[in-house]
């Protein structure tokens, strides 16, 4: 992604000049009021500054925070369920011979509570009090010289129910499967984020240099047009003494008009760059810079074994298409399972009671005086499930291609480090060529100038000498700032950035997570 932001600076790097010590030939001249530039702020504290105060990088903690999604509406199959349930019957019957007994109306209530759990380990446990309340009209009828009336009565029971399934899923084992690919896919998506992060933040640090590169520009077209002016008030002299032809004169006035031009655009430019940067940080648009980094002209160490190491280890791309060469290897043991026959066993326990005052008949079920247990085995298999088997052959094919993909993406990351190494030595040799090429050219400049003072040299010849200093000085800092963004590169390439400077990124998402 950072090509994106060296592209995005390449053409305005053509209109970007260094600035330079002042040469003898300088002369004074007003001075625009610039926001405040202090040339010693750390790469560290403009990282700060942009993970703090960007809107982008704001918003991305809301999506960090978002990433276990999915995870959470998995695992909620595993949380406690209670249920309330109760209900009232009244029911009347025809008479019948055994009316006597069961009576014409029969009236219950009943309500029952419960508590149920699935765990990880695919065992489903529930418990609960069960209470019926019954009462009918049966007739009363002599027993033993006495008339009699079966009374209403409690009948409260506690009960237990364990159920496992022992095949398909067998103790939980596709579902810890699947919990594990979903923190998989949590991970994922957060190196993915940080990622992104990363070339944001290397963009912006692109910006912010440009404000610096920016305001090195309107120094340097003011020194040009404080040099032409400096040239055409001699040649002026010159042609009053007969040393210089009048149409010298006219050119240099076209060139101070011309200078004058590129340095209102050069300050336009600056303003823009500043403006744009304290839009990226959210800063109000007056804010004033206190402090600039320095573009780095120094080479660091460079070890192939180690970056190349690096990159494998700490590579975004190159971590999670491992991490989902995993949970298609999973998930294709998930599906084989699928194919199995499901086999689950439940085991069932209670006690009952009775009795006509419901804290007696409930104090009668700790007793268990009527105890009761059950045992059931339930096998279903579907024949020929074309389905399911169609979902185990994809997966095998999927994590076939997943292996591959590695495999090839691999030779990417090696690749894409060795070219980012070589890169950055490139840029560093030519930055040294460009700095002498520099050095010589304002030297050139120097002793022409004095020449062109004795009259020994043409209009044309120090319009030359100056054009090659002022591109010198351009080149150098294209070739600065191709070489700092060439070190965000190597840095991206091995994800190192936020490494490198000390960064917590953790620490400025973290803040929305709930």
């Amino acid at each position: 992604m950072i090509k994106r932001y060296r592209k995005h600076i390449a053409a305005s790097l053509m209109m970007l000049v260094l600035s330079a010590e002042s040469l003898p030939a300088q002369e004074g001249g007003d001075r625009p009021q610039d926001p405040v530039l202090v040339a010693d702020m750390s790469i560290e504290k403009a990282i700060d500054l942009v993970l703090k105060n960007n809107l982008t990088i704001s918003s991305a903690g809301y999506g960090m925070a978002m990433t276990d999604t999915e995870y959470r509406l998995f695992i909620k199959k595993y949380s406690p369920e209670a249920a309330l349930e109760g209900g009232y019957t009244n029911q009347d019957s025809p008479p019948t011979s055994m009316s006597i007994f069961t009576g014409t109306t029969q009236k219950q209530w009943d309500a029952a509570a419960s508590l149920s759990k699935l765990f990880s380990s695919g065992t489903t446990v529930s418990l609960g009090v069960k209470e019926v309340y019954y009462d009918a009209n049966d007739m009363a009828f002599p027993l033993l010289g006495k008339n009699t009336t079966d009374p209403a009565y409690h009948k409260p029971s506690l009960f237990i129910n364990v159920q496992q399934e022992l095949l398909k899923n067998a103790f939980g084992y596709t579902d810890r499967m699947q919990e594990k690919i979903l923190k998989n896919g949590i991970e994922m998506q957060r190196n993915v984020i940080v990622n992104q992060l990363s070339a944001l933040v290397a963009g912006a640090l692109v910006d912010y240099w440009a404000v610096a590169v920016r305001k090195s520009a309107v120094d340097n077209a003011r020194l040009e047009l404080e040099s032409n002016r400096q040239v055409r008030a001699i040649i002026a002299q010159n042609v009053g003494i007969g040393m210089a032809e009048s149409y010298d004169l006219n050119q240099y006035n076209a060139l101070v008009a011309s200078a004058e031009t590129r340095l209102e655009m050069a300050e336009q430019e600056y303003r823009d760059a500043v403006r744009k940067f304290l839009r990226i940080v959210n800063l109000p648009p007056d804010s004033k810079l206190e402090g600039m980094t320095k573009l780095s002209d120094e080479l660091p160490p460079l070890d192939v074994e180690e970056s190349l190491a690096a990159g494998f280890a700490k590579r975004v791309d190159y971590r999670n298409a491992r991490t989902e060469l995993e949970n298609l290897e999973m998930d294709m043991r998930v599906q084989e399972n699928g194919t199995l026959p499901s086999l689950t066993l439940s085991l069932g326990g209670n006690t009952l009671s009775q009795d006509t005052v419901y804290l007696d008949a409930l104090n009668q079920n700790y007793t268990a005086e009527y105890p009761g247990w059950n045992v059931r085995l339930k096998a279903t298999y579907t024949f020929d499930d074309t389905a399911q088997k169609t979902l185990a052959r994809n997966a095998f094919m999927k994590k076939q291609q997943a292996e591959l993909a590695v495999k090839n993406l691999r030779l990417e990351v090696r690749d894409d480090v060795l070219s980012k190494l070589d890169r950055v030595r490139m840029m560093h040799q030519v930055l040294l060529k460009t700095r002498n090429i520099r050095l010589e050219s304002e030297m050139y400049y120097r002793k022409i100038l004095v020449r062109f003072r004795q009259g020994k040299v043409s209009s044309v010849a120090m319009k030359n000498a100056l054009d090659a200093m002022v591109q010198s000085r351009q080149r150098e800092l294209e070739v600065l700032v191709g070489y700092n963004v060439a070190l965000l590169e190597l840095d991206l390439a091995k994800n190192e950035m936020f490494e490198r400077y000390n960064v917590d990124i953790g620490k400025y998402l973290s803040m929305k997570e709930k």
